[in-house]
Parts: C-alpha cells; structure tokens; sequence
C-alpha cells in the first residue's frame, strides 16, 4: 500500500458497524471448520508417527527406504494446510532467489544420485524429509500448542513450546541418535531443529523448510559415500541455509490472515483493532487487548479500507 487513508477514528475490526469490514461471519465459520479439521488432521498424523516409533504400524516402502506410516496423513496435512505451508516472506526477492535455488540445486541432485545408480535414494530423502518437516514442525507443534492452550498458557508461548518439544522430539528420534556418539556429532541436529522451529515459528515456512531440509540430507548422504566433497557440502548448505534464513527469518509482524483480516505473526492473534489516524504513528491492536506499534509499512485488506 503506497500511503494510508487519512481517518479521524480507529479501524475497529470485532463490533458490528456499518464500517466494520473485518472478516465475515460465514468466513470465520469457513475458517474455524478448517482449523478444526487441521488439528484433527494432526492429531491423527501424531498418533501414528508414536506408533511408527514404536513399530506397531507398517512402513511404507518408497525408493530404497522404508518411511514411516506417518507420512500418509502428513501428506494429506499439507494438502488441507494449502498455501499456509509456503509461510509469510517480507523479503520477496530474497524468497524468490531461494526458490531459484531449490529448483537448481534439486534437479543437479537427482543427476549426481542418477550417475551413482541411486536415484530411488533420491526420491527417497526427498519424501522422507517432506514427510519429517510435516510431522515435526506442522502437526506435533500443532497438536501440543493445542494442549497447552487448553491449560491456559498464552497463545504464542503455546507456539514456541509446541515447537520447541517437537524439535527435541526430532532430535532424539532413533535415527539420529545412532549418529551421535559425542557431543559434538549432536549438536548438528540439535542446530538445524533450533533453526527449523525458528523459521517456522517466525514464518510458518513448513515447505521452503522441507525443501532446504531434503538438500541438506541429500549432500550428507552424498558426502558419506564420497560423491560430493565436505566443503562442497559445507558451501551449498551455507547458500541454501542462508538464503532461507534471509528470506523466511524476519517476516512482517502484521501480515494478512487466511479469512481475509489480520493477523499478528508472533502471537498468532487476530487484529481486533487498526489505529491509522492521521498525526499518530500507526498501531494495531489484538484481540487480546495489547496494543502493538507498526514498524514500516502495513498492508491493510482492500476490503476493510474501500469503504473508509
């Protein structure tokens, strides 16, 4: 938006006034179904990926690994999840230079498992890591921030809690504790689900994660059997990692939600109210009550401003 409407009073998004344009009755009922079925989705996802651990549910045989059953209904979560799972970049350049990226990097990837004989590999990492960053930074975060804000914790720190726990989670999975035998061999693991839990809490950038995190697994395993070089390894991770973080690390705190309003990145909270009068530096206030300044540029829907 190139400059605000000059307004003598407060946006106010939650009382019903002719001039309210926030999110619609039959959107928020749209979008409360939604949120409801993708708990529940979640929550399904969860319970099987706890008995894939535990070995009392099938694998499912995909190139030349056995991944977890969990990976169906985490499929299926990411499809009812739409374009939620790009997340929000206030860095456009930067998120499309990162695209640019994956889709060179991945491409050169399937040729180098190609000219080895191990392209089913390939496929392989490529699902299971979809298939790691859905369970582990989509549904099991989902489903404990759900239970910590039934036990009256505040909303974001539901969020960072549920994503915290499901990163140790992630870490301590059997897997990857095979390949630590010291200290220093876990804190590559315990560095990326930190860094992942970040993104995604500041971004919910599920799926430009899982596609930086499929790199990452596919110049490991190359590295291992002595395909690719370690400082090759150590330079496309830099790139990749780095571009993610630039593009995905610092979004816009007031961004536009999926039912048409607005919404606080940190918090997870709608915007009940928007300040923008004209001699007053713009603020918004949540539907908790706090009043938050805005730093740069608010995007406001074209719905709640064509009538002011």
């Amino acid at each position: 938006m190139s400059s605000p409407p000059v307004l003598h009073h407060a946006l106010d998004l939650s009382a019903p006034h002719p001039t309210t344009l926030g999110p619609q009755p039959e959107t928020l009922s749209v979008a409360n179904q939604r949120r409801r079925l993708v708990l529940a989705m979640a929550a399904f996802t969860t319970v099987i990926e706890i008995l894939s651990i535990a070995q009392l549910v099938p694998t499912v045989p995909l190139g030349s690994l056995n991944l977890p059953l969990s990976i169906i209904p985490a499929l299926g979560l990411g499809v009812a999840c739409g374009e939620r799972l790009l997340g929000r970049s206030s860095r456009r350049t930067a998120a499309a230079v990162y695209w640019v990226a994956i889709a060179a990097a991945l491409p050169l990837l399937a040729v180098r498992f190609a000219q080895t004989g191990r392209f089913d590999l390939w496929v392989s990492l490529l699902a299971a890591s979809a298939g790691e960053e859905l369970v582990y930074r989509l549904a099991i975060p989902a489903v404990l921030a759900a239970v910590l804000r039934a036990g009256n914790v505040r909303s974001d720190w539901s969020r960072m809690g549920g994503l915290g726990l499901a990163g140790l989670w992630f870490v301590l999975l059997p897997g990857h504790r095979e390949q630590m035998d010291s200290i220093a061999s876990a804190l590559p693991f315990v560095a990326f689900a930190l860094l992942s839990a970040l993104l995604v809490y500041r971004s919910g950038s599920v799926l430009p994660m899982a596609a930086g995190h499929a790199v990452v697994n596919m110049l490991t395993v190359l590295v291992w059997n002595e395909v690719v070089a370690a400082d090759a390894r150590g330079m496309g991770l830099a790139c990749i990692l780095g571009l993610l973080v630039i593009a995905y690390g610092r979004p816009r705190r007031i961004t536009v939600s999926n039912d048409g309003g607005l919404l606080d990145t940190r918090t997870g909270l709608d915007v009940a109210i928007i300040d923008l009068r004209d001699g007053r530096h713009p603020s918004v206030t949540l539907s908790d009550g706090r009043t938050l300044p805005v730093d740069g540029p608010l995007e406001v829907p074209d719905q709640v401003l064509h009538r002011t």
